[in-house]
Order: structure tokens, then C-alpha cells, then sequence
């Protein structure tokens, strides 16, 4: 019950910090949805201008967030390459489950964005994805020399545009705008401090079959994350 009650009052102290970002971040990425998707030029400076104000943001930690993280993922099925950047929140004290393992929530609010791999990344828009991401992390004594925690979270995204289109005119439907998102990922802490962490992780896009056509996503990402 203390658990509960304070992950209740940690939820309550995030929230305007939380509805903050996430209209930043939904500006930010719908500025990069108003170019064309051929306008490779554009798309640079859009996306330059995004990416740096989130860079700036992390840096500063205005949000005063616990916890910042960059991923790359890609899956060549589809031909698309993702970047995300996720501010993280603890809910709660991390809690003893098993022996030497603990269990850890948090509220990931990010940003991602895909670009096309075909013939080179050109910097033109492609899709947008921004996510609001609840999960737990396990973390357990060092196993394999460099693994040290179990990350699992799922969620809600809101994809524009609702589709996936690259070249050669293939073309993923999602449906509509909602998506639910999953993703599984283990990792490693680089020092005993514990400030820098490395992960590789396996993101999935889906509706969950509420629309018509599901096309889904999935990327299996590497993340570099820093803990204030």
C-alpha cells in the first residue's frame, strides 16, 4: 500500500511536467510533418532544428526528468530506420521481488522519428511517432559480464502520418493515428556510478487490430541512456 501510495503521489507531482513536454514535443514533431516528404533539403533543416532544441532540452534537463535516452533501430523488412529520444520518470521506490532483484516503474514520454533507408537516409520526413510509455525495470547482480537490468514497457503513440511509404512505392497502412506500442530490452550500466547505460531492445508498432488495417512496425534498436 505505501508503494502504491507513493507511486500515486510521484504520478501526481509528473504530471504538469509531463503535459508540458508532451505538447513541446508534439509541436516539435508536427513542424517536421508540414514539409514535403520529398524535400530532402527542408527535411534537413527541419529536423536539424528538432533535434537540437530536444538535445538542448535533455542537456539542461528542463523537465527534470530522472533519466534521458537516444535509440537508433532499424529492421530491413521494411526499410525504415528510427530515432527516438524518451525522457523517463521513476513512479515509485524500486521494490525487492526476488533475491537480488529489484523492480522499478516508470513513465517514458518521447519522440521518435523514421526515416527511409532505401538508397540512403536523405533527411526527409517520413513518419512520427510520439509515445507515452509506462514500464518496469528488473534489475538483478551483473550476468554475462555486461548485463545488469531487464527493461519492459508498453503504451499508447499517436503516428503521423498513419502510414509508412518508401520509394519504391511499398507502403506500410497502420490503420489510423493510435497505436499501441511494446518493447522488451536488456542493458548494462558502463560504470559502477551507474550514470551512462547501454541497451538493445526490440520496439513494436501495432493497433491491435481496433482499425480496419494493421500494417504494425518493429525495430530492434541500440540505446545509449543517461541518468541524472
Amino acid at each position: 500500500m505505501n508503494f502504491l501510495n507513493t507511486s500515486l503521489n510521484s504520478t501526481r507531482d509528473l504530471i504538469p511536467r509531463i503535459k508540458t513536454m508532451h505538447w513541446l514535443l508534439l509541436c516539435l514533431g508536427f513542424s517536421s510533418t508540414a514539409i514535403k516528404a520529398d524535400d530532402a533539403f527542408t527535411g534537413t533543416l527541419w529536423r536539424g532544428a528538432t533535434y537540437t532544441a530536444i538535445a538542448g532540452l535533455a542537456y539542461t534537463n528542463a523537465f527534470k526528468s530522472d533519466h534521458f535516452n537516444l535509440s537508433v533501430g532499424a529492421l530491413d523488412r521494411h526499410d525504415a530506420v528510427q530515432l527516438e529520444f524518451n525522457f523517463r520518470y521513476h513512479l515509485g521506490e524500486s521494490m525487492d521481488i526476488f533475491s537480488q532483484t529489484k523492480i522499478t516503474p516508470f513513465l517514458d514520454v518521447g519522440y521518435a522519428s523514421w526515416q527511409e533507408l532505401l538508397n540512403g537516409i536523405d533527411m526527409a520526413n517520413r513518419g512520427n511517432a510520439f509515445n507515452l510509455t509506462p514500464g518496469v525495470r528488473f534489475n538483478f547482480p551483473r550476468r554475462f559480464f555486461v548485463i545488469d537490468f531487464i527493461d519492459a514497457r508498453v503504451g499508447v503513440s499517436l503516428i503521423a502520418p498513419s502510414f509508412f511509404e518508401n520509394r519504391k512505392g511499398e507502403r506500410l497502412d497502420f490503420g489510423g493515428h493510435f497505436s499501441f506500442n511494446e518493447e522488451l530490452a536488456l542493458g548494462g550500466y558502463f560504470t559502477d556510478q551507474k550514470n551512462w547505460e547501454w541497451q538493445l531492445a526490440v520496439h513494436h508498432y501495432s493497433n491491435h487490430n481496433i482499425y480496419n488495417y494493421n500494417a504494425s512496425i518493429d525495430f530492434i534498436k541500440l540505446r545509449i541512456g543517461y541518468n541524472y
